[in-house]
């Protein structure tokens, strides 16, 4: 599903990744670890396109990607791409319902699909009875899962996350991660970003990658 050969990222004289060699294939649970500031949100921006590589290869559902790509062919393939973010990215004047819609009308689904696409995503995260609330009277806990909905909802092949627990406690970032895991277990390939050691106790099926010293090292399985 994803490959990367060779990869080297630079910002300006700040070098972030060099000569990463990583690969994710269809059912894989994976965890990227690292101290803050490493390079893990870099990393993960090179699979969802926010970001290119300087040199090196990327292959994302075996397209070669290129600076030089044109938008359609980025959002083609970005459809097949779930994000979380850490800071939630939800709209506050929006409900649950409405944020977690949202990205289904761009997509320009009809509204009987896009509504059954919200009810599954709402059910999983355990929403369905606060889609009609608004996110400032939930939970940090049940703001990151209006994050998690709104990605599922585009039902994505892979689901990235970058540091979906950062800002909570660590009952409430069990909580995230039991969804995410639940979500692998119905066949969706999750990668996550995450500086909270605890969490990689929780799933046996996880692939664990570090980050040092700008290259990326499989340390388990």
């Amino acid at each position: 599903m994803i490959k990367l050969k060779n990869i080297s990222k630079s910002f300006g004289d700040k070098k972030v990744l060099e000569n990463v060699n990583f690969e994710v294939n269809k059912g894989d649970f994976i965890f990227i670890i690292g101290e803050t500031g490493i390079g893990k949100t870099t990393l993960l921006k090179l699979l969802y396109l926010e970001e290119f590589a300087d040199s090196g290869e990327v292959y994302i559902f075996e397209k070669l990607i290129r600076k030089d790509m044109k938008m359609k062919e980025i959002q083609d393939l970005r459809k097949k791409i779930g994000v979380i973010f850490q800071d939630y990215k939800i709209l506050p004047n929006r409900t649950v319902y409405e944020n977690v819609v949202l990205p289904l009308r761009y997509m320009g689904l009809s509204k009987s699909v896009s509504e059954e696409r919200v009810e599954f995503a709402l059910k999983i995260t355990k929403l369905i009875d606060k889609k009609n609330d608004y996110p400032y009277y939930l939970s940090g806990g049940e703001q990151q899962r209006i994050s998690i909905a709104r990605a599922v909802a585009r039902q994505p092949e892979i689901l990235i996350a970058d540091e979906p627990t950062g800002n909570l406690d660590i009952n409430t970032s069990t909580e995230i991660l039991k969804i995410l895991i639940d979500l692998n277990f119905q066949g969706m390939t999750v990668i996550i970003a995450t500086h909270d050691l605890e969490l990689l106790n929780y799933y046996e099926k996880s692939k664990v990658y570090k980050i040092e010293n700008f290259k990326l090292i499989k340390i388990s399985q």
